[in-house]
């Protein structure tokens, strides 16, 4: 390796098959990225921006800690901005190789990266005419919408379940983590001088009973395991109680005649509210309501959903499920449309972002906060640091815009409508891998609730589970044990 593509990495040993580096999500939710290594080539599993966190703006703006110039080819494991808004970064910043993922993913992926670099190239814009009349620098956007498209034109998709030779030492495999159109655990085989080693990247793992995703599909064998942990301290409540919470917290809000709004991430999470909303509908179990789902990223994701249909799940009595819409379901596609709500009452509001840090829903927030008659249905997880984590633990103001708004409303927490496996899903998910002997590692997830995990899995499945930090390596070696761990400081120090 030249000595720009080994900045920050020791070289590997003789013994040494490949070496694997935590980049994100260890202790944290968001900002997933791997980088494995071998002798002959270096491939990023995920490039996540972080979110949410204190820390999340200035570590997105960090240079990456390898030369992106150096890397071979990424891999993504789903299009979720935590697990790919970094790339037109990367490519910026001299990344020429090619990027894997699956055929939906990349089409979500057109979606969600051309939204993220316009929000920076709009929040540049501002931030600078702010900085001009301070006489302060101007500053560059993260990434601009040219280097979204020419991330975009390094996409190679793959097919679920189908072998996919990336080169003479290594393969992958994608198959279905449910959690989103396209989501996929990965599937990696190193092998050279007749050792062969297999790494599996869970991604995010869905739920069992997704009615719009086939359920995730657990791999039986592995050396190696990094395993999401985003609710690893608890299982979610019964989809049916939720189901019905729902309905609940609407009928309540036909009753004072104020408007319901519902933070959604763009995609999956809209898409799945809506299904349920036209349930309950279907089933009488609410009047029909005026919907409006008020996020161009989401209705661009929904007619994905439509389009990718195959990717259902199945009934009880074996059919392909079908995704059903709201009667009275409008969309609000221009700025025009969605400001005209702020004079109606008695409706319902499915707007993004899904943790309210940005967004359309922080409008209709500040429209609706201070009223008693609104109700506010949070139906996803809240990261630490964001607005919708101050309103899930009972903030009476926050600040929208720079500006104090009251909180008169009535808030709903939904804790069983997660995208992600809770506990007991997950311990089924890793269960054969461990018994052939695999080693966990937990990432993406809060410090405490991977903790809380790690002891369940020794409890259950009598294997302990590493939780590393930032930094933190794994050697996967061709004799011995096979798989050995290094801690940041040495690893750095060798």
């Amino acid at each position: 390796m030249g000595k720009n593509r080994s900045r920050g990495f020791r070289r590997l040993e003789e013994n040494d098959l490949a070496r694997l580096t935590f980049l994100g999500a260890s202790g944290e939710v968001t900002g997933s990225s791997y980088l494995l290594e071998t002798r002959a080539e270096r491939v990023l599993f995920d490039c996540g921006m972080c979110q949410g966190e204190v820390h999340s703006k200035g570590h997105n703006q960090r240079p990456f800690p390898f030369d992106a110039g150096g890397l071979d080819r990424v891999v993504l494991t789903h299009a979720h901005v935590d697990h790919s808004g970094l790339l037109p970064k990367l490519v910026r910043d001299g990344f020429r190789g090619k990027i894997h993922a699956t055929t939906p993913s990349g089409e979500l992926l057109g979606v969600l990266l051309r939204d993220s670099a316009h929000i920076h190239e709009q929040d540049t814009k501002y931030e600078n005419r702010l900085r001009q009349r301070r006489g302060k620098p101007l500053i560059e956007p993260l990434y601009d919408v040219a280097d979204a498209e020419s991330a975009l034109g390094k996409l190679v998709l793959h097919p679920f379940d189908a072998p996919v030779e990336l080169s003479e030492h290594m393969r992958l495999r994608f198959v279905r983590a449910g959690h989103i159109l396209g989501a996929a655990s990965v599937e990696c085989w190193i092998r050279n001088e007749g050792v062969e080693r297999k790494v599996v990247f869970s991604g995010d793992l869905g739920r069992k009973h997704e009615p719009l995703l086939r359920p995730p599909e657990p791999p039986s064998e592995a050396d190696l395991v990094l395993m999401e942990s985003t609710y690893g301290d608890r299982d979610h409540k019964k989809l049916d109680d939720t189901v019905e919470e729902l309905a609940q917290a609407l009928r309540e809000a036909t009753k004072d005649g104020g408007n319901v709004l519902i933070p959604v991430f763009a995609v999956g999470r809209a898409q799945e509210i809506l299904h349920y909303i036209a349930e309950l509908e279907h089933k009488k179990c609410i009047p029909e309501l005026p919907v409006f789902l008020d996020s161009p990223m989401a209705i661009r994701a929904t007619e994905l959903y439509r389009k990718y249909a195959d990717c259902f799940g199945l009934t009880l009595a074996g059919a392909r499920c079908e995704a059903r819409e709201p009667r009275r379901l409008e969309f609000c596609r221009t700025p025009d449309e969605s400001m005209a709500l702020n004079s109606r009452r008695g409706i319902v509001i499915l707007s993004s972002s899904g943790m309210c840090e940005g967004g359309r829903i922080l409008h209709h927030l500040r429209h609706n906060l201070w009223r008693s008659s609104t109700d506010v249905v949070i139906v996803g997880f809240q990261a630490r640091g964001t607005l919708g984590r101050a309103l899930v633990e009972g903030a009476r103001s926050v600040r929208i815009f720079g500006e104090p708004v009251a909180v008169a409303a009535k808030v709903h927490t939904l804790g069983g409508f997660s995208a992600h496996a809770g506990q007991t899903e997950l311990i089924e998910w890793v269960r054969a891998m461990a018994s052939d002997g695999a080693r966990i590692v937990l990432v993406h997830g809060e410090a405490e609730k991977r903790a809380v995990l790690a002891a369940k899995i020794e409890e259950r499945l009598g294997v302990q589970a590493w939780q590393p930090l930032r930094g933190d390596q794994v050697l996967l070696q061709k004799s011995g044990a096979g798989v050995s761990f290094v801690g940041a400081q040495r690893a750095l120090a060798r």
